[in-house]
């Protein structure tokens, strides 16, 4: 999740993404997409850039479950901490440019397009995957699988997905399919509603169905009692993210 960017990269990752969840008030999710591009945006894509970041944007759920507690999530992946606190001074410096009014402006704007108290944070690690399109083209959806695994099966988890599901995601992504797909975990931990989240981006949702069925085929032969053993199904669930905005690109792209 947030996961895309420009550029590929190796198939051990120990990038990081900085994942900003909102719920935005009825019928105010544009007040809140539109003024973040406009006004944030720049920062962002400065960072962006001069590689502090490498990839940045918005995406909103597209499937709906009864306890959701945000309907618009911003990511920022960098590789590592010190990039964090660039992304920190990217945000003093854009404060400091701005004047009382304009800052009073913006949170007004904000605090009318936000559902109080809903804004939270979230960090999580990658493992294994690939952040980057391989031929530039630009993702639309996130497709997420969130998994809940015990204490003694989390590693065995992303040595699984790297040994088995990493393989079949590469062939999607050769065919063009797939842009990008990943396993991560959380760096920061504040959800114990889970583990590990694999997920994967395309730019047409028909691909969720070949992808589905390939896994299927790829892992119909395997020995899964102890990976099976390790995890908690009754927390498993997935979503299915519109990609609204991607960082560096002009609108309509």
């Amino acid at each position: 999740m947030g996961l895309v960017g420009v550029a590929s990269a190796q198939e051990d990752l120990d990038d990081i993404t900085w994942l900003a969840y909102e719920k935005s008030e009825s019928g105010k999710s544009r007040d809140l997409i539109g003024p973040t591009i406009a006004e944030d945006g720049p920062m962002y894509d400065e960072l962006l850039a001069n590689g502090t970041l490498s990839s940045w944007g918005i995406a909103i759920p597209i499937n709906h479950h009864l306890d959701d507690n945000w309907n618009y999530m911003l990511w920022a992946t960098m590789s590592g901490w010190g990039d964090v606190q660039k992304l920190q001074g990217g945000f003093q410096k854009m404060f400091s440019t701005r004047s009382p009014e304009q800052m009073s402006a913006t949170q007004k704007a904000y605090d009318e397009a936000t559902v109080d108290g809903s804004h939270h944070d979230a960090i999580i690690r990658h493992h294994s995957g690939h952040l980057g399109s391989p031929d530039g083209g630009v993702p639309k959806y996130f497709h997420l699988s969130f998994w809940k695994v015990a204490p003694e099966g989390f590693d065995r988890m992303i040595e699984f997905y790297k040994d088995n599901v990493a393989p079949i995601m590469a062939e999607h992504r050769a065919s063009g399919s797939v842009p990008s797909y990943g396993i991560s975990t959380q760096e920061l931990h504040g959800d114990p509603s889970w583990t590990h989240v694999t997920w994967y981006t395309v730019s047409d949702l028909s691909a969720i169905d070949a992808v589905g069925k390939s896994l299927d085929e790829g892992l119909a032969d395997l020995d899964m009692e102890d990976i099976m053993s390790a995890m908690d199904w009754d927390a498993h669930r997935d979503q299915v993210l519109l990609i609204v905005h991607m960082g560096g690109m002009s609108e309509g792209e």
